[in-house]
């Protein structure tokens, strides 16, 4: 199989498990009935992927998949090479990641542990070291990074084995086996993003939950960024933000946009991570305090006013620093207030 195909068969098979669009071009759908095969056929556009349960190896329009999507501690193998194991978030502090991990939040208890691990790196910097590892892949991230209501794309489709169609694996139903692809963006089109759990857990909660931390995409992304930190250096590592402010901010100031770059403190050194490209810059201190400012409130003046004192300078000097601060990342490609 080439390559191409490859990475085609793991940003499906993201796609389906996140909820998260683009990541292919058209649908992600999974059949759990392999008797229903030929009528996913009949949803799938260009892009699309097929993930068939037990499905037919000698079928070159689906991708089989073996093995368990919904068992905690089982394992899901996805055209025979790509293995997934199914892990209860709660579960993790507790697991070793030996590979690609799904990590999934059914009940109460996972979604509240999961806000309580955040609040907890917002506030002290300690993060839940399994979910930095680049194995680990966290399920209805779509819902959680606010992504947006993007049903009437039909991200994915989660067949079911006896038939019902849902907008994910714990998804609302939308059809049933038989409907046509226009009926169900019909259907898809009034539903809220937290219906993609509505099947185990009442979304409302999970709406009023996410309300009350707009912050989590930044978390989210305060997570990936720690996979651009190499294992022997992550202990003596701060995020500037969870845990550790430069500029004098509260946590009613608020955090960046989940697409700003990362401050890394390492000491007294100080690096900006692109997490976009990549790209490491090392920068001051005043420069990081005058970053993190920026970021934070995306207000150049109000930014100049907050971190004037922490770099000992007047309001007017703070803001002519952090006009040529911006500047220059700008002209290097990157948007220190994360707005594009």
């Amino acid at each position: 199989m080439k390559l191409s195909q490859q990475q085609s068969i793991a940003a499906a098979v993201d796609q389906w498990i996140t909820g998260i669009p683009g990541r292919i071009p058209g649908h992600a759908i999974f059949v759990e009935n392999p008797e229903h095969t030929e009528y996913a056929k009949t949803l799938a556009g260009e892009g699309s992927t097929i993930l068939v349960l037990n499905g037919d190896k000698a079928d070159g329009d689906i991708v089989p998949v073996s093995g368990s999507f919904d068992a905690a501690g089982e394992e899901l193998l996805v055209d025979g090479k790509l293995a997934l194991e199914i892990q209860d978030y709660i579960a993790i502090p507790f697991v070793n990641l030996v590979g690609v991990t799904v990590v999934r939040m059914t009940t109460e208890e996972d979604w509240q542990a999961f806000f309580d691990d955040a609040d907890e790196a917002l506030r002290s910097g300690n993060f839940v070291q399994q979910l930095t590892e680049v194995n680990a892949v966290l399920a209805e991230r779509g819902l959680l990074s606010g992504a947006g209501n993007r049903n009437l794309l039909l991200t994915r489709l989660h067949i079911t084995w006896d038939g019902s169609i849902r907008t994910g694996p714990y998804g609302t139903k939308i059809g049933k086996i038989g409907d046509s692809l226009p009926d169900l963006r019909v259907r898809a089109v009034p539903l809220r993003p937290e219906s993609a759990v509505a099947a185990v857990y009442y979304p409302g909660d999970r709406s009023d939950s996410l309300a009350t931390k707009p912050w989590i995409p930044r978390y989210l992304a305060a997570l990936d960024a720690w996979k651009f930190i190499p294992r022997e250096d992550r202990a003596n590592t701060q995020l500037v933000g969870f845990g550790v402010s430069l500029c004098g901010a509260a946590l009613n100031d608020g955090l960046p946009s989940a697409s700003a770059p990362f401050i890394l403190k390492s000491g007294a050194e100080h690096t900006l991570l692109d997490t976009k490209t990549g790209r490491l810059f090392k920068i001051g201190t005043d420069a990081a305090a005058i970053i993190e400012a920026v970021s934070n409130l995306r207000d150049i003046k109000r930014a100049a006013t907050m971190v004037a004192p922490a770099i000992k300078v007047s309001a007017g000097v703070a803001e002519g620093a952090a006009r040529a601060v911006v500047t220059h990342f700008e002209q290097l490609g990157i948007d220190i207030m994360g707005a594009r």
